[in-house]
């Protein structure tokens, strides 16, 4: 919890958001991710933690972790953990915040919210799931909705993606010295990981999956993979496969970051034993480090807080998008229905 408090503080003095004034909905989480109601909170928000039971954790544990944080900054006041969305005026939210047990978030509950509310992504927009948000009904209704530009130099988000790649390699004693490393993945993905690994001395091969049809892997003793934005198959016994698992053999390490595999017959060693369905994280940034998550989350907020003030102005759809990615660590949609 120590290491979480400071990385807290660490946050608030890069971005310094203020949500005085405000009512913030948001998730009342487990782990690295009891900081977003703290962040808000320190922000000068009130702040309503939604809480739910799941994997991660009880109600009991969820409440201990975020009444035993508060309590460290003197905020416990500021922070009402709830267990039913019923038990919060939606109409009165400033800001609702995309984040685990409130999603998906439907047009049922956009409608109950007032246009000038704003909805942060706490990501950039290109990772949108179209699953977790209504966003069309967002735009019908006038609600903002910015993601977070994880480029800001406050942010060191991709950075953290290539540390995760770089410590399994070093728990499985794969160092630059012994070992030749394939990184399959997106390209925003893989230079990432591949800037840490080079800087460290590995030899690395980057391969774009999307312009791939198939892939020679004997040469190789480790491979990354690590693709978000195509679903292609890149590791199965299936023929359209890039890599096919009887081209893997114990001498092979897999770490999985994201990408569309089926690994049930492979005879590598796999990070993890499990890996994540395609659009969704194995590894996640704060795997490595609290503050990914933790830096990420405050930008957000201080999205959320640029959004208010531009809904003050009241801006054009291109003056609006001008302002925020100007003043605060915010990225608008490509498509301009949703500036």
């Amino acid at each position: 919890m120590k290491r979480i408090e400071n990385c807290i503080k660490i946050a608030i003095k890069k971005f310094e958001p203020n949500l005085h004034g405000k009512i913030v909905l948001t998730e009342a989480a487990t782990g690295n991710y009891i900081c977003t109601p703290v962040l808000a909170a320190l922000a000068g928000a009130k702040v309503y933690a939604y809480a739910k039971e799941s994997k991660y954790g009880s109600l009991e544990v969820i409440s201990d972790q975020i009444s035993t944080i508060a309590k460290l900054f003197n905020i416990g006041t500021s922070i009402t953990i709830i267990q039913s969305l019923d038990q919060i005026d939606l109409s009165s939210v400033d800001i609702l915040t995309n984040t685990g047990f409130l999603r998906p978030i439907s047009k049922d509950i956009i409608e109950k919210l007032k246009p000038e509310c704003v909805i942060p992504l706490m990501w950039e927009p290109w990772e949108f799931r179209d699953s977790e948000l209504d966003i069309d009904a967002c735009a019908k209704k006038g609600i903002k909705v910015y993601g977070t530009n994880e480029s800001d130099p406050r942010l060191k988000t991709m950075d953290y993606i290539g540390f995760i790649a770089l410590y399994f390699l070093l728990k499985e004693k794969r160092t630059p010295f012994s070992s030749s490393v394939l990184v399959v993945g997106c390209e925003k993905f893989n230079d990432a990981i591949i800037k840490t690994l080079t800087n460290n001395g590995y030899k690395t091969t980057s391969i774009i999956s999307k312009n791939c049809n198939a892939l020679e892997v004997s040469q190789y003793d480790s491979i990354i993979i690590a693709e978000y934005e195509y679903p292609l198959l890149i590791i199965s016994n299936n023929e359209k496969a890039l890599i096919k698992c009887n081209e893997l053999n114990e001498n092979h390490l897999i770490i999985h970051i994201a990408g569309n595999v089926s690994i049930e017959n492979v005879k590598a060693k796999c990070y993890p034993d499990v890996p994540a369905a395609f659009k969704y994280m194995s590894y996640t940034t704060d795997y490595i480090d609290p503050s990914a998550v933790i830096d990420l989350h405050c930008a957000g907020l201080k999205v959320a807080e640029g959004m208010i003030a531009a809904n003050m102005k009241s801006l054009n759809s291109s003056s609006y998008k001008l302002f925020m990615e100007t003043n605060y660590p915010a990225l608008a949609f490509d498509n301009k229905k949703y500036w």
